[in-house]
């Protein structure tokens, strides 16, 4: 009878400890700027260079700015490899790196890692979310989701 209520005490943390996390969306509207070397194999190397606004789903909104690269390649998957600066309405400050590797240029699901945060960012740290990626010429959008305890 004691091992039944302990399991049931268990389980019942367990289950608080799951409803205590919630769920931390990213919007991200950027407009890029592209410098590429294209190599004899046809593969390419895109230098990137982006600026944007977001908002999340705490109600927050600002400016961000990024700078990175895109590797594609016909034998290789594609290659990203982004890093952000931001700042909100409130002049605080976060910054992460996205990456991903896909078989598409244009579109493609990656990771987010949170780098570093200023005050309610600080949070973040070291977190990373999953976010899908699709770029329309020169625009691209970001959707970001992830868990946080």
């Amino acid at each position: 009878m004691i091992h039944k209520l302990v399991m049931i005490v268990f389980l019942f943390y367990l289950n608080s400890i799951s409803l205590k996390a919630e769920e931390y969306k990213l919007e991200m509207f950027f407009t890029n700027n592209f410098e590429i070397i294209k190599f004899p194999d046809k593969s390419m190397y895109y230098h990137v260079s982006g600026t944007g606004v977001w908002k999340d789903s705490y109600g927050d909104y600002g400016n961000m700015q990024c700078y990175g690269r895109i590797l594609e390649s016909k034998e290789r998957s594609t290659n990203l490899d982004i890093f952000c600066d931001a700042v909100d309405q409130n002049n605080l400050k976060f910054w992460l790196r996205l990456a991903r590797d896909s078989d598409q240029t244009d579109a493609g699901v990656g990771t987010t890692t949170y780098l570093y945060g200023e005050k309610k960012y600080h949070k973040l740290v070291d977190k990373k979310c999953i976010y899908a990626s699709k770029i329309f010429g020169k625009n691209a959008i970001v959707n970001q989701k992830c868990k946080i305890n």
